[in-house]
């Protein structure tokens, strides 16, 4: 008899590191995945969770966030809102500056149960009155003696530098803050990521500061500067960088896609290499964005296979964050960071800003999360699934 804490039992187990998807039981033990079980093993634990019907998924990683709550205008708590959505692990993109980094450090990052990353805006003061008043991105304020310090101090969870290039952002700087921060990340040697929406001057000029590793945001904005190019295709220029190994990253949110531009690049079959929502508490619960299930299922509907869907918000995000062993995987061993989703048939009606619409028929809805071997959230109707033994 194999002994251990929680059993998830009948789901459909979806492991996106070895591409596996099938019917199987998943045996939680000290709060890591102990053992995938596919024959019916006898097992004693203390919890067992029906998912049959369901999903049953490494906690999901959204990449492209805002979650310095109470230090910046914008910031979502990241446990009261991501925790239910299924996502276990976060990405903030830029909130806070050197100015304010060590507070969202302290007062978000340590104190929250959920695992969150963070790149450093190269503004000093981040993101703190946005959208009221924009971050000052003279390249003359930039402080790269603080930033190497934030860098080597939080190096754990502090992953490299970011950057807005849009065009009521940067005014008449043009790229100069972007050079000055690829000029920056390169004595840094860190990556960096750059909202892209909008961007100044020239796509060939924009693309030029990328080099491998880097993280192109908001890849299906539809403004200027968008991925498709006068002849209606992806850019060959889009191309040449993802093969020179920079990541595009969806960071939706509810003004960086357009549907026009999202079909196309889907049918030339350029799929952004992770799914992101770039949470705000504007978009927070809004049917534009609402969080990462939505954005699965707007992608899901739109043409992705299932298993790309969670390859992009698990095991890719993971290895990007370099602990592809610890989470996004459901390998023995790893966290049990786990989400139980349904896929529903539904019928929501998704806008873009630009006034086009499509129709979702699928939705991902969360039922259950687990972190750490605890389970943090489960809907109410799900609650009926979980029978305990002691």
């Amino acid at each position: 008899m194999i002994v251990g804490d929680i059993l998830i039992k009948g789901g459909t187990v979806v492991q996106p590191t070895k591409l596996f998807m099938n019917r199987a039981d998943i045996l939680i033990k000290d709060g890591l995945v102990a053992k995938i079980l596919t024959n019916g093993e006898d097992v004693k634990v203390n919890k067992v969770i029906n998912a049959d019907g369901c999903l049953v998924t490494p906690g999901l990683i959204d990449s492209h966030t805002h979650l310095f709550n109470g230090g910046t205008e914008i910031g979502v708590n990241p446990d009261a809102f991501l925790l239910p959505q299924g996502v276990t692990a976060a990405v903030d993109q830029g909130s806070a500056g050197i100015g304010n980094y060590e507070s969202f450090f302290k007062d978000i990052i340590a104190a929250s149960e959920m695992k969150i990353f963070s790149y450093i805006n190269v503004a000093s003061s981040g993101l703190t009155t946005l959208p009221r008043c924009l971050e000052n991105l003279n390249p003359e304020k930039f402080d790269i003696v603080k930033l190497r310090q934030m860098l080597k101090k939080y190096s754990k969870h502090l992953l490299g530098l970011k950057i807005r290039t849009s065009r009521d952002i940067v005014g008449s700087y043009g790229y100069e803050p972007l050079k000055k921060t690829r000029e920056l990340a390169d004595e840094l040697q860190c990556r960096m990521v750059v909202h892209t929406t909008d961007a100044p001057g020239t796509l060939d000029e924009l693309i030029s500061y990328f080099k491998a590793g880097d993280i192109y945001a908001h890849p299906f904005q539809g403004r200027h500067n968008a991925i498709i190019d006068s002849d209606g295709h992806v850019n060959p220029l889009i191309r040449d960088a993802r093969a020179k190994g920079v990541i595009f990253d969806s960071s939706d949110g509810r003004d960086h896609y357009r549907f026009s531009v999202l079909r196309q690049a889907l049918e030339e079959g350029f799929y952004p290499d992770t799914l992101s929502t770039d949470l705000v508490r504007a978009n927070v619960f809004d049917k534009a964005v609402f969080g990462l299930p939505l954005i699965m299922s707007k992608y899901y509907n739109l043409g992705m296979s299932l298993l790309d869907v969670i390859k992009a918000c698990t095991s890719t995000p993971a290895q990007i964050l370099g602990c592809d062993t610890e989470f996004g995987t459901l390998l023995p061993g790893s966290c049990a960071d786990i989400a139980i989703l349904k896929l529903q048939d539904a019928e929501l009606i998704m806008k873009d800003v630009f006034g086009d619409s499509m129709l979702c028929k699928q939705l991902f809805i969360n039922k259950l999360t687990i972190l750490n071997g605890k389970i943090v959230f489960a809907q109410l109707d799900f609650s009926k699934n979980i029978d305990e033994y002691r």
